[in-house]
């Protein structure tokens, strides 16, 4: 249900309400992403992603209809680990983890117009788009970002430093990358890393636990970053270029948050127990966050 939620950044307001909750599933959100006023929805297990218009009053919001994506040349069926979208090419972009490969989708037909199998032997996971309309793909147990064309080329390769072998997700700001990392099986070396294109970290922050998906806020001269803050029911609002905390969305909702998405000035959370949280933001969250005080 819609309800009031602030989080206070130098006494002003960043999260301005919860507009609503969806559940229409409880399989986990394993993707989310805003394309031309439609929220895309992907869940564990299944090719099959729930369409929401989000132009509707966001109290009555309910899937108006599903994409089914297939490929009958792959050995398995198509399995999203992850998806994002581009305003630029108007196209989807499913990780599957199945099948190892990267597929640039038509929303609106669900044709797939692209296909490519990421250049190494290590599982592809978090993906995201550059403003420039390319395509950053983190490889964990490798360390590796790779950076495609919307067809599939490569543009670049990123050797993460060994420390950062577990890549999660990455997305680019002012022509830097931020990374969130976690190891399963340690409990120590959770953090965001700012990464230069040489793969060299130039600040990071590590107050967090199994940090999970990232979205930028703003595209001005002072973005914000969100993280998912998976292991503490929480999500992170950083500052992109220092990676202080400006605020924390602590809500009692919040339940193992770990993909996020922002578009047109709201906050879509997806979360392990299948629901998806909208929260509004406010106008000036930017304005705010120059203001805000570094903080934990």
């Amino acid at each position: 249900m819609p309800g009031d939620y602030n989080s206070q950044v130098g006494g002003s307001t960043v999260i301005r309400q919860l507009l609503k909750t969806l559940h229409s599933s409880s399989s986990a959100v394993y993707g989310i992403t805003v394309l031309q006023d439609e929220l895309y929805i992907a869940r564990d297990r299944s090719n099959v992603i729930e369409v929401f218009d989000v132009t509707a009053s966001p109290t009555s919001l309910t899937c108006h209809r599903r994409v089914v994506i297939g490929v009958t040349s792959l050995p398995q069926q198509v399995r999203p680990l992850d998806i994002t979208s581009c305003v630029k090419t108007r196209s989807l972009y499913i990780s599957d983890a199945a099948n190892c490969r990267i597929h640039r989708v038509e929303p609106t037909s669900s044709r797939v117009l692209d296909s490519w199998r990421v250049r190494v032997d290590a599982r592809a996971w978090g993906i995201s788009v550059t403003a420039a309309g390319t395509v950053l793909v983190c490889c964990r147990g490798a360390g590796l970002l790779f950076e495609y064309s919307s067809s599939g080329q490569l543009v670049r390769r990123i050797k993460l430093p060994e420390d950062v072998s577990q890549p999660v997700h990455a997305v680019e700001v002012a022509s830097k990358f931020i990374v969130s990392h976690y190891d399963v099986d340690e409990s120590a070396g959770a953090r965001v890393c700012v990464v230069d294109d040489t793969g060299a970290i130039q600040r990071d922050h590590s107050q967090l636990r199994q940090p999970h998906h990232l979205a930028v806020l703003s595209d001005d001269a002072r973005p914000l970053v969100a993280v998912a803050d998976c292991g503490n029911d929480r999500v992170k609002l950083l500052d992109a270029s220092t990676l202080n905390v400006v605020a924390v969305v602590v809500d009692g909702r919040l339940r193992r948050p770990h993909r996020l998405c922002v578009r047109q000035g709201r906050l879509y959370v997806g979360q392990w127990d299948g629901r998806v949280l909208i929260y509004q933001l406010s106008a000036d969250v930017s304005a705010q966050a120059s203001t805000a005080q570094p903080h934990e």
